[in-house]
């Protein structure tokens, strides 16, 4: 069966095209495409891009237009790979190193050969003068690439992150009068009072967000401290615990300016 770069193709080859079964290949582990459900699924910084095998040399430098080329003799060996900030289209892509992030992948495979290929993870992204030094670890490769062989490579930024459960209730204590509300820890706080609260701080607060704290009572009256940030209204003055044990004060918070002012609203649960 012909594989695909032997097809008579209307327009580009595209990763996610290339399947087991059109290829010929008994395993899609063999094809380190970064479309495959089993890889990593981060953005795409550079997807199909064309550079010739600079195996000459293995110094760090600019290995020249169009050119790609590792730090080790032996391929599987390098920790180091250094592209041309300009494919051998002469596109240029320095724009992109910058933005390239630590724990992405680099997939590369021999345009008219996909069984030779490597699949590195991206450690560390240096954005030097002509091209990009990316430090990298081989995840899995096969055969190795000849000088002036053409390559196709594929830049893949990290997994996404996964993003905070706003939806989790935390219960912060205080420690020597200073109570801390981690706004990265979600929206929800719960705190037992166990003792006077003369600091309360709300730390690594994004650009807005709407903060829900329950503060409830001691057997020995506590007070509360609020900051200077929170912002009760006209005509409104800032709410003190009440005095009965297990009675609970329900603060709400908003802020649109990274908790330089709050706007805030109080009651005690009935």
């Amino acid at each position: 069966m012909a594989k695909i770069p032997e097809l008579d193709l209307p327009g580009t080859v595209r990763p996610w095209w290339m399947t087991a079964v059109v290829t010929g290949q008994n395993s899609n582990a063999r094809l380190p495409l970064s479309h495959l459900g089993a890889l990593p699924r981060g953005d795409i910084a550079l997807s199909m891009v064309n550079y010739l095998a600079d195996t000459s040399a293995t110094t760090d430098a600019d290995p020249g237009a169009g050119n790609l080329r590792w730090n080790n003799a032996t391929q599987a060996s390098a920790d180091e790979v250094y592209l041309s900030d300009a494919d051998a289209d002469a596109s240029d892509h320095s724009a992109v190193w910058g933005a390239l992030e630590p724990g992405g992948y680099l997939y590369l495979y021999r345009a008219d050969d996909l069984d030779v290929w490597q699949q590195w993870q991206i450690t560390a992204v240096t954005d030097a003068s002509g091209y990009a030094k990316l430090a990298v670890t081989l995840q899995a490769s096969a055969g190795s690439f000849a000088d002036d062989a053409a390559i196709v490579a594929t830049v893949q930024q990290p997994d996404p992150a996964p993003g905070v459960d706003r939806n989790a209730v935390t219960s912060p204590v205080s420690a020597s009068g200073t109570l801390t509300l981690d706004a990265s820890l979600g929206d929800y706080f719960k705190s037992n009072l166990t003792e006077n609260v003369t600091n309360l701080v709300i730390s690594n607060v994004p650009a807005a967000c709407t903060l829900a704290l329950w503060l409830t009572q001691d057997a020995t009256a506590r007070t509360v401290a609020w900051p200077a940030s929170f912002n009760w209204g006209s005509g409104v003055s800032a709410p003190s615990m009440p005095v009965t044990a297990g009675a609970v004060l329900y603060v709400i918070a908003t802020t649109n300016n990274a908790g330089g002012t709050w706007d805030v609203s109080a009651r005690v649960r009935a």
